[in-house]
């Protein structure tokens, strides 16, 4: 065996189920709100656990705008009258009694709409309580911007469910404070949401929100052990430690296995090429990402220069999962999502999918060329495995997992509780995200498929260039694909025969990283909302002159003109970084 499968093998040798379930119950006991007394005590666990294993490790504190709900409340007088149990989202503003007549946003049922459509969406809001399916940041502050008073949001379940209103990602800075409307939001479960509709469609409806909330500025901790390899280059292992209630699946299990892996690491330190560093986050779900975003911030240079690697473990030990697929950069490579996964599923590997904006993905801008979120889920057999879309732009649909349609329906609720994880995939969970830090401390040259990463570029912008208006002109981005997929095999050919390959590596695939699932400044962050990659070009997608707002349109061909000048200028950047360094190995 070579060294990377002695170590491999030795490290899932370490890996104890029984600390891990002895570390679970002491986290099923902390409701662990950011910067809380309880959200302390956990971190003053994990601090106490890496001192028992002889962890090093620096316990950082930082303040965050953290929200969180208090009490919330529906309530309609009249021969109906009743008051219904909502929650507050995270960021609501407060209601007392706040009165309004409510208005059903019939456009919600739609999954797309047109520039004019969405105008007419937000006609006729001013002053009235917004009855809706739609719980994205982008409805709720544009219905902040055409007058609404507040919004009352339906979660499709019969379960109370926390989320979100925050459009910021992290920590905010001064041009942020628009992206705070704090306008009153709730959310109901759907028999009082579709209740809440028949009475409105009965004739006019005027409801009352009562809201209060805690939203303020707190000190909260995060840990960070340190396990020093031979290189100061590292591997980033992250989770967030924060909760709604008990929330043993979101996140307390991921918080334990990797106490559990840092530990089994620290073992076999001696072995480890390069080091790796865990990190558990406050503020992911009360302060939308704060606590990775401060240590991003923070911690710039180091990640900058150092990260090859970030595996983040959100939502693990579901009980019942029999299943695994990988969101990831890409960079990865398809062929292994498919190797490593083969002994986790059933059936064949589902192909990974490009990550999302959510669960700490904060570390884009830092040029960290992999970066990889397990899913984990349950695999029916008599359901036929999705079929391989043709079109890139129109990705497979993955199975649901926690959420709307998944079968771990307790993410976000009271219901998240010890009884939720199963042991044994508790086990599997840790012996996964053990096995891809191994991977990434270890192989040497970093194992990158940048040539297949070249190729999904190009499928993308050739995708691009049939479907775009023809005002968005993407042949110079081609080109410059072209161009940039000549230096990438030079380069793939050139590390084969040398041993200081990490910072070329990091400059050349971090930055095509960045350009695929960024589109402001690497020392900023993107809004907290979804987008696809290559986001401004995917947002085009259906833009024309004859469908949008003319003042909208002028918008877009701006934006679109701005990221094409990126794509190009930095692409062909990573070709001149790429011909200095072949120069300096050759010169050597």
């Amino acid at each position: 065996m070579n060294t990377y499968d002695e170590l491999e093998k030795a490290i899932r040798d370490e890996l104890d189920l029984s600390r891990m379930k002895r570390d679970a119950e002491a986290f099923s006991k902390l409701e662990r709100y950011s910067g809380s007394q309880q959200g302390e005590a956990a971190a003053d666990y994990l601090c106490s656990e890496l001192n028992k294993a002889d962890i090093p490790y620096e316990r950082l504190r930082y303040q965050l705008l953290r929200s969180l709900p208090i009490t919330a409340g529906v309530s309609v007088d009249g021969p109906k009258a009743c008051r219904m149990e909502a929650i507050a989202t995270v960021y609501s503003g407060e209601a007392h009694g706040l009165k309004g007549e409510l208005l059903w946003d019939e456009w919600c049922m739609q999954d797309t709409l047109t520039g004019l459509e969405s105008e007419k969406r937000y006609q006729g809001m001013q002053g009235k309580i917004i009855l809706t399916y739609d719980i994205s940041f982008s409805f709720y502050y544009e219905a902040a911007r055409a007058g609404a008073s507040g919004v009352i949001a339906i979660w499709p379940k019969d379960l109370l469910h926390h989320d979100t209103m925050g459009g910021v990602w992290g920590m905010p800075g001064s041009r942020d404070r628009d992206l705070y409307p704090y306008l009153p939001c709730v959310q109901v479960i759907e028999k009082d949401g579709l209740w809440l509709k028949e009475l409105a469609a009965n004739g006019s409806l005027e409801v009352r929100l009562d809201i209060e909330m805690d939203n303020r500025i707190v000190e909260s901790s995060i840990p960070v052990a340190t396990i020093s390899g031979k290189s100061e280059k590292f591997v980033l292992l992250s989770g967030h430690y924060d909760s709604w209630y008990e929330g043993m699946t979101d996140n307390g299990a991921a918080n334990v296995l990797m106490l559990e892996t840092a530990r089994a690491l620290k073992k076999h330190q001696d072995r480890l090429n390069r080091t790796v560093v865990v990190a558990w986050w406050s503020g992911h779900s009360d302060g939308r990402y704060s606590g990775s975003t401060w240590y991003c911030d923070h911690y710039y240079e180091y990640l900058r220069k150092n990260c090859v690697a970030h595996i983040n473990m959100d939502i693990c030990g579901c009980k019942g999962s029999n299943a695994v697929r990988f969101d990831m950069s890409g960079m990865e490579g398809a062929a292994f999502n498919d190797e490593f996964l083969s002994s986790y599923n059933q059936r064949k590997p589902l192909p990974y999918r490009a990550l999302d904006r959510s669960s700490d993905q904060t570390f884009w801008g830092t040029l960290t060329p992999v970066s990889i979120a397990p899913q984990f889920y349950i695999d029916k057999e008599e359901m036929p495995l999705p079929c391989q879309t043709r079109d890139i732009l129109d990705p497979v649909p993955v199975p649901a997992a926690f959420g709307v349609g998944g079968p771990f329906y307790w993410w976000h609720t009271k219901e998240d509780t010890l009884d939720k994880i199963g042991e044994d995939v508790l086990a599997r969970d840790c012996e996964i995200a053990a096995r891809l830090v191994c991977r990434y401390a270890m192989a040497d040259p970093l194992p990158l498929d940048m040539a297949g990463f070249m190729d999904e570029m190009k499928a993308y912008f050739e995708a691009f260039s049939r479907r775009l208006d023809p005002d968005f002109d993407v042949s110079p981005v081609l080109a410059a694909i072209g161009r940039t997929r000549l230096a990438v095999d030079r380069l793939a050919d050139a590390v084969k025969n040398h041993s200081d390959t990490d910072d070329i590596l990091i400059r050349t695939a971090g930055e095509l990283v960045r350009l695929k699932f960024t589109y402001t400044s690497p020392y900023g962050h993107d809004y907290a909302v979804e987008h696809f990659p290559y986001g401004v070009f995917s947002s085009l997608l259906g833009v024309r002159r004859d469908n949008t707002p003319k003042e909208r349109y002028l918008m877009s061909c701006t934006d679109f003109v701005r990221q094409k000048n990126r794509m190009v200028f930095q692409l062909d950047g990573i070709c001149e970084a790429i011909e200095l360094q072949l120069y300096r190995w050759q010169a050597q």
